[in-house]
């Protein structure tokens, strides 16, 4: 590719450094500040929440589950900087590994996973339902976040690369897929490797070898997850391998919803607050840009040439998000 698509990637003297700093000003606008934000305090309540766990129930079950989200996360954002190379980050006020990795990029896995994961723990359902579950409430949370981040150039896709095909508005099918399969592989190794194993007493030794291999093991599992998505998009089957991906979203959906019961912990207020904080504030930054909708080229492009995202499915995904994390923290403790 002669010019690269990212303005990311043209910024040749920050392409030279693992570390590169912008200031508020250099930004392109205040919703890169207000994702950072959203982030930061995204963090903070995971740290705080994972220390308070594993003070008041005597293990660390909850610090190794949010060290496995964070080594799981750089992992497979490097490795995807080096390895399909279909889509790029803006920049943002922090800048990684030669200008490809946003900080608030390395904190969303041990925020948002680590919610979603300890969110769902609350229900104390089987491996299977937990796992399922997980990929659920993570897939429609983060729907609402991917659909949003193309439109303000937070990140760009090839949209002329066959891998990331189809589109619905703003995104690929594919990504949707990946953090729906890989969030449900992640939830599965940490729920064996970070509870089960500490529970059952295994030999430090093993805990820690387990833990070093979560990104691996994650990673190896959300592959083999894949590989239905991927015959049949690389078999030119499109339409069926989104298909695919919508009606396991909805089985994962049913799983849950048949298998819900109201939690028989008391209210974690701790817990609930990033997940409130980060769907209405994504929301409150697509109702800020609104405009976008109604100034669209005859494309359906934005002046800069970036397709918006599918509100009604936003909408839906919003309702869901918010749901499951308010009937995860009821007022009142199940019998």
């Amino acid at each position: 590719m002669d010019q690269p698509i990212s303005y990311a990637m043209r910024n040749h003297e920050a392409l030279q450094s693992w570390l590169n700093f912008n200031s508020p000003a250099e930004l392109k606008d205040w919703s890169f500040l207000a994702i950072e934000a959203i982030l930061l305090v995204g963090i903070t309540c995971s740290i705080a929440h994972a220390i308070r766990h594993s003070r008041q129930h005597g293990h660390n079950s909850a610090l190794l589950t949010m060290l496995g989200c964070f080594t799981y996360g750089l992992l497979i954002d490097i490795a995807s900087y080096y390895t399909v190379e279909n889509f790029w980050h803006g920049e943002f006020s922090v800048m990684l590994v030669y200008n490809r990795l946003p900080l608030y990029i390395a904190l969303f896995y041990p925020t948002v996973i680590y919610h979603l994961c300890m969110t769902i723990r609350r229900y104390e359902f089987s491996i299977p339902v937990e796992t399922i579950s997980v990929a659920f409430y993570g897939g429609i949370t983060y729907l609402i976040f991917d659909n949003l981040g193309p439109m303000l150039n937070w990140w760009i896709w090839d949209r002329a690369d066959p891998t990331t095909w189809p589109y619905l508005n703003a995104v690929p099918v594919t990504s949707y897929f990946w953090w729906f399969s890989f969030t449900g592989a992640f939830a599965l190794i940490n729920r064996i490797v970070c509870w089960n194993w500490v529970e059952a007493g295994r030999s430090t030794a093993l805990q820690i070898a387990g833990n070093a291999a979560i990104p691996v093991l994650v990673c190896l599992a959300g592959m083999a997850l894949f590989v239905p998505y991927n015959l049949l998009a690389y078999d030119g089957m499109i339409p069926q391998a989104a298909a695919m991906y919508a009606i396991s979203l909805g089985l994962s959906g049913l799983v849950f919803v048949l298998n819900f019961r109201r939690p028989r912990q008391p209210r974690d207020r701790l817990l609930m607050v990033f997940p409130l904080v980060f769907v209405v504030g994504l929301l409150y930054i697509y109702i800020a840009k609104f405009h976008l909708f109604f100034e669209l080229t005859p494309e359906g492009l934005t002046a800069e040439g970036l397709p918006v995202g599918n509100l009604i499915a936003v909408v839906v995904a919003s309702i869901g998000s918010l749901a499951i994390t308010l009937l995860s923290h009821p007022s009142e403790i199940a019998e």
